[in-house]
């Protein structure tokens, strides 16, 4: 006679033999099931089998997809990410693993579908991830039953609504709700404001319009803050002083206004973030001696005034400041040399009134991205005597009103990425600057040049993939293209001749632009195997 025990375990064999042999789509092994009671087993079956799993047929080993409780055999942990496409309906058996834990349903294909209410059902879940699934509609409140969350991440989905009621989540640590359609107004009542556990809150690229509350304030354990690309405005409250716990503030594509933010005690800041806003008046000199601050962005704002950075800052810890488009006054080029741990700079359109002396820049030994585009350079400082930091990568001189072709650029043997264009450079492309062994990147757009210095070869040899040349005076055949090129355009001259054969030679060229040109004869066969291929107006 059978006993119950063993009608159980035979049960339980045959779950595990439906669920791991029997299905094409398996995704699972049966060592990730043997600690699980068969109703759990059933209930997943169900749940994988309201979906098209093809994509599940694999195992990261270092992603423990399922893991069952070893005394009560509930279901504590599911993580099935980027596999499943289908519905996810409010009467899924999803809902039925009342005891998860963890549950990881990211960069899925859930279509048409809305966060069930069902989800409150899960109210032990304490980890919940639902990134980049479609999920439409508004969050339901039945989150609020949730109250065992510590993170919480529904990014990159269409969710829509006001700020989710999430009340109740007071274990809540990290909260994720960038690149989705919130909107409306974040007012002093929010549930946010009660999450007072919350190290990281991103609410990135939304379409919230409004002030930013003082409450915020009371969220004095937050070490991330990041609000980009919102419609935020109005001046950022002086309760943001009591974040001290804070590393990142990330404020960038808003609407805020007024001074700049009293941000000078939160001394373990580490990034700043508030480029493309409307602040105004001056840099407080203190910014420059927080002692943990690498990254500092304040491009594309109204500040104004000239700044001071201490003696002392010679030991800051910057190493990437963006503050062009701003409207400064006097000359902010020597105190920010103070600054020589700097890495990457941007001082594109100061609206100076005096041209850049590139010597100012001889202090910086580890200087890697320099943009000045959008200055007046002053001439003599673009000789070959000129000192400049030779670690440049990266080096963006567009619209300087630069007449004749840079000679400093010889001694850049490190150099990655150029941009000259829209200045009035003529005359011919020095040989010496395809010989620049790392170069990869030139734009030479919008200048008055004519052609190529000495022989072409240099330039097939050249490590350079990709070569922008529009709208210049270039006549006569075009150039035999570097063996490395990518993308090429040199739309708007007067190249003429036919298209050389030696182009089907160039196995990595993608994108080929030779519009408007004077270009005549047959179209090579190889370029209809290119990505891109313009050729019309010729």
């Amino acid at each position: 006679m059978t006993t119950m025990s063993e009608s159980l375990l035979h049960l339980h064999f045959l779950s595990l033999l439906l669920l791991c042999c029997v299905s094409p789509s398996s995704f699972f092994l049966v060592d990730d099931l043997v600690d699980c009671r068969p109703d759990q087993i059933q209930a997943l079956t169900q749940f994988k089998n309201e979906f098209d799993t093809r994509h599940c047929n694999r195992r990261d080993p270092a992603n423990e997809l399922v893991k069952c409780d070893n005394s009560t055999g509930a279901i504590t942990k599911l993580s099935l990410t980027a596999c499943l496409s289908g519905t996810l309906k409010p009467n899924s058996s999803l809902f039925k693993l009342h005891h998860l834990r963890f549950l990881d349903l990211s960069e899925n294909k859930f279509i048409s579908s809305s966060l069930a209410d069902e989800f409150g059902n899960l109210n032990r879940l304490e980890f919940l991830y639902l990134s980049s699934n479609g999920f439409l509609g508004q969050v339901p409140s039945s989150f609020s039953n949730l109250s065992q969350l510590i993170e919480l991440d529904m990014s990159y989905n269409k969710l829509t609504g006001s700020f989710p009621l999430l009340r109740n989540l007071s274990m809540l640590k990290v909260l994720d709700l960038r690149n989705n359609h919130f909107s409306g107004v974040l007012n002093s009542k929010s549930s946010l404001f009660e999450l007072h556990q919350l190290r990281s809150l991103n609410l990135d690229s939304n379409n919230f319009s409004s002030s930013l509350p003082f409450e915020i304030g009371n969220l004095n354990k937050l070490e991330a803050l990041s609000l980009n690309s919102n419609g935020f405005f109005g001046q950022v409250p002086p309760t943001i002083s009591n974040l001290t716990q804070l590393t990142d503030l990330l404020f960038s594509t808003n609407r805020f206004t007024g001074s700049f933010p009293l941000v000078q005690n939160l001394t373990k800041l580490s990034s700043i973030e508030f480029s493309v806003n409307q602040f105004s008046g001056t840099i407080p000199s203190s910014i420059f001696t927080m002692p943990f601050l690498s990254y500092l962005s304040l491009r594309d704002n109204n500040l104004n005034g000239s700044f001071e950075v201490p003696d002392s800052s010679t030991s800051s810890s910057l190493e990437v400041m963006y503050l062009g488009d701003n409207h400064f006054e006097g000359n902010i080029l020597e105190p920010i040399s103070k600054l020589t741990n700097l890495k990457n700079l941007d001082l594109s359109y100061l609206n100076t009134s005096y041209p850049i002396d590139l010597n100012l820049f001889s202090s910086f030994k580890s200087l890697l991205h320099l943009d000045l585009s959008g200055n007046s350079i002053s001439p003599t400082s673009l000789s070959s005597d000129s000192r400049i930091p030779l670690t440049l990568e990266l080096l963006n001189l567009m619209d300087c009103d630069i007449k004749e072709f840079p000679h400093i650029l010889k001694t850049l043997q490190n150099l990655e990425v150029l941009d000259l264009s829209d200045n009035e450079i003529n005359g011919k492309i020095p040989g010496w600057l395809w010989s620049l062994p790392f170069l990869k990147s030139v734009s030479l757009t919008g200048n008055l040049l004519e052609g190529f210095q000495g022989s072409t070869r240099v330039l097939v040899n050249s490590s350079v993939q990709l070569l922008i040349l529009e709208r210049n005076n270039f006549e006569g055949a075009l150039p035999h293209l570097p063996l490395s090129i990518k993308f090429f355009s040199a739309r708007g001259n007067r190249f003429r001749g036919d298209i050389p054969v030696s182009i089907c030679n160039r196995r990595s060229l993608s994108y080929l632009f030779l519009s408007y040109n004077n270009l005549t004869g047959p179209i090579p066969q190889c370029l209809s195997k290119l990505t891109v291929v313009s050729l019309r107006k010729n």
